[in-house]
């Protein structure tokens, strides 16, 4: 399989406003441009018609300077950390996650419960005490 070919200047601009990790960064790249917003320069920020967002709180003042600005698209599952109300005046799309991380979400949970249920950590913490090396050695030697 070939790598898809790098983006154009006539490819979407992205503004993120924080660092990618490098998988994710590299699977939009073939696609995008990606400019952080805080080292965006005037063009950019002129330009810029999606911002992508964490966990952050965004408010009409992080996107007041973004005039191109259609889509503010977070990669958390929730948007309670989205002034929504302004970004509706401004008639900006908001987007998120959604049930992305369900499964993964539901795969953590269970195995804390069963970890809570065989008493993992207080077998680790008894393994890993002073207690537990002395009742070793009776038992060796």
């Amino acid at each position: 399989m070939t790598p898809p070919p790098p983006p154009t200047d006539d490819t979407p601009l992205v503004l993120l406003a924080q660092p990618l990790s490098p998988e994710f960064a590299a699977t939009l790249s073939a696609r995008y441009r990606l400019t952080l917003a805080a080292d965006a320069n005037a063009a950019d920020t002129a330009e810029g018609r999606v911002l992508m967002i964490g966990f952050a709180p965004v408010t009409d003042l992080h996107v007041a300077g973004l005039p191109a600005l259609e889509l503010v698209a977070s990669i958390s599952v929730g948007v309670d950390h989205v002034d929504l109300t302004a970004f509706r005046r401004r008639e900006l799309s908001v987007t998120n996650a959604g049930a992305a991380f369900a499964v993964d979400s539901a795969d953590y949970a269970t195995g804390l419960l069963v970890a809570v249920l065989r008493r993992v950590a207080a077998a680790n913490a008894y393994v890993l005490s002073a207690h537990y090396e002395s009742s070793l050695e009776s038992i060796i030697y």
